[in-house]
């Protein structure tokens, strides 16, 4: 029988310590685990990419890509540059051009095009709802493992089969009461908003005053309405904050997960205050760091930070917060330093480790990008349009593109990293987004003089493109692991260290990425200037 907890309570400031040392004394168990939810989102993205592929593929053998094809190779054709160093298209050619490109957009919207895009995203929804489900069950399994004192990941892999149907459920149910309190709201706040619209247009059509008085009173109660609607749905939040946690931590269903996660504010309230101030404190944070980085444009930052800093924090604090568990000290711990070292050291010899043992997977990577390449360059190339890249290209990310060379080498890792772990699904994500982006690489090649594509992409892609490929690989390669525990030929011990030996092949693409983006955002135009010019 399970015992309700009685929380008693572990002080918030002790959990919220707890939530900090699990990440930054146990990151090598932590991150893995945040890592590999990314990858579980990824394989959400399938049904989208492949929908979107398919309506591409219908709509050339269909021929309504034509018209389109058409008024691109006349554009071409008029001498007309793109100039990504900054000069301008002719005006006048664009207005003569722009009602002929708006009606070959216009006729790639069909009724079987939107079919396509419409199951593919509604596939992508169900399988990220799944995603979020099983994502929650690794990383509270986890974080709730590492305080026991067992390993993380492995206790994070036991948990995402134990515990995401039970999580699934709160998720349902945390969606149908969102749904109670909004529904009622919305409806009394579009029956407000219709009063005054009806009432403004009869004033209007009898050429009389509007009641200004009725306005005003209007206007109040829609923000009436929004401040308690806001309060509720807030509320929620809150009632809910702790349900998956009871479900890990309680090892209950869906429904008496929330039931105790209901419980927790009335029985420890100052707690759940300090948690709502700690969650709205990285709320803010996390929104100071993304207005900051989207000012230099380097956007991808704040998904980074979220996935790496903040979500650990928040579930560590919690976990420590209901568990009533603080973490053990390691009283060998090396200082920071030495860690990093030995993490960003290790993981390039682990990329080194990993061609050699596993040549299989990074050649069938490699097969997969490099077809997707022909097929796009093919496709591209057979319209016969060819778009010069015209001006200086030496100043195209600006003077000091600090923004552009940190959003790049973010960008590619969560790439890889999405790759990676996505391959946990025996591949077939992996494969998808290699194919993805041979394609997109490849189409881009056919429409663009060789010389200028050569150029732009050569200096940095040298780097880039085999660490996009070794990405892969790890896809492939942990899809085989996935593949043998669904046969019984591995268990959950061979599936968990094959998520760790991952993630330090990751840290190692990480510093190439680097090396990649400092070349593409300082180097490549200036290359590309020289050489064009």
């Amino acid at each position: 029988m399970v015992v309700a907890p009685d929380f008693a309570g572990v002080k918030p400031s002790i959990a919220l310590r707890t939530g900090g040392r699990l990440l930054f004394e146990r990151s090598s168990s932590v991150l893995p685990l945040y890592l590999l939810v990314t990858g579980l989102y990824g394989i959400a993205r399938v049904p989208m990419l492949v929908a979107g592929l398919l309506a591409l593929w219908y709509l050339g053998a269909a021929g309504r890509l034509d018209p389109l094809v058409d008024v691109l190779r006349r554009l071409s054709e008029s001498g007309a540059p793109l100039e990504p160093g900054g000069g301008e298209v002719d005006p006048a050619t664009v207005e003569r051009f722009a009602p002929e490109l708006g009606d070959a957009f216009a006729g790639l919207v069909t009724a079987e095009t939107v079919a396509l895009v419409a199951v593919g995203g509604l596939l992508s929804l169900l399988l990220a709802l799944l995603a979020s489900a099983v994502g929650s069950a690794i990383t509270v399994s986890g974080l709730y493992g590492l305080l026991r004192g067992d390993d993380g990941v492995r206790a994070g892999v036991d948990g995402a089969g134990r515990h995401w149907r039970s999580i699934l459920g709160v998720r349902l149910l945390l969606l149908a009461a969102l749904a109670a309190v909004a529904v009622p709201i919305l409806a009394a706040l579009t029956a407000i908003g219709g009063y005054l619209t009806a009432a403004f247009g009869s004033a209007s059509a009898a050429g009389t005053e509007p009641a200004w008085a009725t306005l005003g009173l209007g206007v109040l109660g829609i923000l009436f309405g929004l401040f308690v609607g806001g309060l509720l749905l807030a509320a929620v939040f809150v009632l809910f904050a702790f349900a998956e946690q009871a479900v890990v931590v309680d090892d209950v269903g869906a429904l008496e997960g929330v039931r105790r996660s209901v419980r927790f504010p009335f029985e420890r309230p100052v707690a759940a205050l300090i948690y709502v101030a700690v969650a709205f404190g990285a709320l803010l944070a996390s929104g100071g760091i993304g207005s900051a980085a989207s000012a230099i444009g380097a956007t991808r930052v704040t998904a980074l930070f979220g996935t790496v800093l903040f979500s650990p924090l928040l579930d560590g604090f919690k976990t420590s917060l209901y568990a009533e568990v603080e973490l053990d000290p390691d009283p060998d711990l090396a200082p920071v330093d030495e860690r990093l070292r030995v993490a960003f050291v290790g993981g390039l010899r682990a990329v080194g480790g990993f061609l050699r043992t596993s040549p299989l997977a990074n050649l069938g990577a490699l097969a997969v990008i490099t077809a997707g390449g022909l097929v796009g360059w093919r496709a591209t190339a057979s319209l016969g349009v060819s778009l010069p890249i015209g001006g200086d290209v030496a100043n195209v990310f600006g003077a000091f593109p600090v923004g552009t060379f940190l959003n790049l080498a973010v960008n590619n890792w969560l790439v890889a990293v999405d790759l990676a772990y996505s391959g946990l699904a025996v591949g077939v994500p992996a494969a998808v987004g290699l194919a993805f982006n041979g394609l997109l690489v490849g189409a881009i090649a056919g429409v663009f003089e060789p010389i200028a594509v050569l150029a732009l992409i050569a200096p940095h892609g040298v780097v880039e493109i085999p660490a996009i490929v070794v990405g892969g690989g790890l896809g492939f390669w942990l899809g085989g692991v996935a593949l043998g525990v669904f046969r019984g030929n591995r268990d959950a011990d061979d599936l968990a260290a094959a998520i760790r030996r991952a993630y330090r092949v990751l840290l190692g693409l990480a510093s190439l990425f680097v090396l990649a983006a400092f070349i593409e955002a300082f180097l490549t135009p200036a290359i590309a200037s020289a050489v064009l010019a």
